[in-house]
């Protein structure tokens, strides 16, 4: 047997499930449990995307593309001598 839990807003009665996909062509027993989500005294959730991006330092975005790599090279720069 496997659970799968599913939140979402319904605003149709077709539901698409896609974790259903890998028990396509066989016989499954589906059991619905429906209870109705209270959104009170929830806070609302923020997008934190970009919220740092005051702190950004636009000289340092160049090395930040090959910072990985001079890292790599730094720590083992002894191992190819």
């Amino acid at each position: 047997m496997k659970t799968i839990k599913i939140k979402r807003k319904i605003s149709s009665t077709l539901i698409r499930v896609k974790e259903l996909e890998k028990f396509k062509g066989k016989n499954v027993e589906i059991n619905l449990n429906i209870n109705e989500i209270n959104n009170e005294g929830r806070k609302e959730e923020k997008n934190l995307a970009g919220i740092f991006s005051r702190y950004a330092d636009s000289n340092l975005s160049k090395k930040e593309n090959q910072a990985w790599g001079i890292a790599v090279r730094e720590k083992h720069e002894n191992y190819r001598r």
